[in-house]
């Protein structure tokens, strides 16, 4: 009786998934690459009931496949598909639960860290660089490798911060100690860096231990209790773990910890409107908690501090070819990492991760900026871009 009742939904939802895609100039069944082909018909009611969640989670599961999902993804936000889809009443309930609670409170912070940065090591030699830089990279030529994108990037922060032989510099956030060290061996800093990773704490003391940089396993609310002041200060791709409710604390703490005429550089994912959640999904499977921030919730977080910025660049062009080298690397690697802790549902979840982020920053659905913030009078920001 259920499945008889069922059926009635199910061809509902087919048509419903059907035209939605094709509103996208997407066709179930085509030949384009980004066309969509269906393994298994309960795709369309999965889909039909939470698109936010549903869209990633049939793909892990092998409902359907795709040539080119950066193309897809970006068909479906370019066409505003995908944005009110991703805002239906599943997303209204969860941004409004989140306004009651802080989801990146203390007690919460290590959740990110659990889920997706203590991973084996192995995952993240394969996909990145030799410097294990996990953010966005900086090609100035087409013809940049991964790694020369990436110490373009990192170069161009140290450039921005105006980092002179001596001076201090502490890195909020640090990952895996890609700027900490370059930062100290080609600009001579001294560097803190601080995480609540214990995986990013462990592979960032090994790669600074012949430099003058010091990694601390601790969270960023922990600061003040070291009654030190930095030159510098960096944080690059980490507030999209503090959340809107602790913004203005944590860029106050960053205020209190900021000698004067220091300046402060953040790089951000930055969304389109203010909000309180990401996409289902990504919250589920990437990374718990996360949320990108606006410029709006941006500037009310710093008008008691450091106010408006000194510069903001930015870079989210720069994504599109950062995601795409990730996911080249991965799967050329992916032989030799199916045998160890990883399956072939892990695998399409990380090809989906990568793909379908390159697709938001190809339709500019988020944003990637750095934002330079500075306390007291400073010079001009010097910018490594032409």
């Amino acid at each position: 009786m259920l499945a008889l009742m069922l059926r009635p939904f199910d061809r509902i939802a087919e048509l419903a998934v059907r035209r939605g895609f094709a509103d996208a100039g997407i066709e179930i069944g085509g030949t384009r690459p980004w066309d969509v082909r269906v393994r298994d018909p309960r795709f369309f009611a999965r889909l039909a009931r939470n698109p936010g969640l549903q869209l990633g989670e049939t793909y892990m599961d092998g409902l359907w496949d795709c040539d080119a999902l950066d193309d897809l993804i970006y068909r479906l936000f370019a066409s505003g598909i995908a944005g009110a889809a991703d805002r239906g009443p599943a997303f209204v309930l969860r941004n409004t639960l989140a306004r009651l609670r802080n989801h990146q409170a203390r007690s919460r912070a290590r959740e990110v860290a659990t889920a997706h940065y203590d991973l084996d090591a192995a995952l993240y030699r394969a996909m990145l660089d030799d410097s294990l830089t996990y953010t966005c990279a900086y090609f100035r030529d087409a013809n940049d490798t991964l790694a020369e994108a990436q110490r373009n990037k990192l170069r161009m922060i140290c450039d921005k911060l105006a980092l002179r032989p001596g001076e201090t510099l502490l890195d909020i956030g640090c990952g895996f100690g890609g700027l900490a060290a370059f930062a100290a061996e080609h600009y001579g800093v001294r560097v803190l860096g601080v995480t609540n990773s214990k995986h990013h704490c462990e592979v960032a003391s090994r790669f600074g231990a012949t430099l003058p940089v010091e990694i601390r396993l601790m969270d960023y609310r922990d600061l003040p209790r070291l009654q030190q002041r930095f030159d510098k200060i960096a944080s690059i791709e980490m507030i999209e773990a503090v959340g809107p409710k602790n913004y203005a604390a944590y860029f106050g703490i960053a205020h209190a910890c900021l000698a004067e005429g220091g300046r402060f550089l953040v790089q951000s994912f930055i969304s389109n409107t203010s909000q309180f959640v990401c996409n289902e999904w990504f919250d589920r499977y990437i990374f718990p908690n996360g949320v990108s921030p606006s410029f709006a919730q941006l500037g009310m977080a710093t008008e008691a501090t450091f106010g408006a910025p000194k510069d903001v660049h930015d870079l989210g062009a720069h994504y599109a070819p950062t995601l795409r080298a990730w996911d080249r690397n991965l799967r050329a690697a992916w032989p030799h990492l199916a045998g160890r802790r990883y399956d072939e549902r892990f695998r399409r979840m990380w090809h989906f991760y990568l793909k379908s982020m390159e697709g938001v920053f190809r339709a500019e659905e988020l944003r990637l900026c750095q934002i330079v913030y500075t306390k007291g009078r400073v010079g001009e920001i010097r910018r490594r871009d032409v």
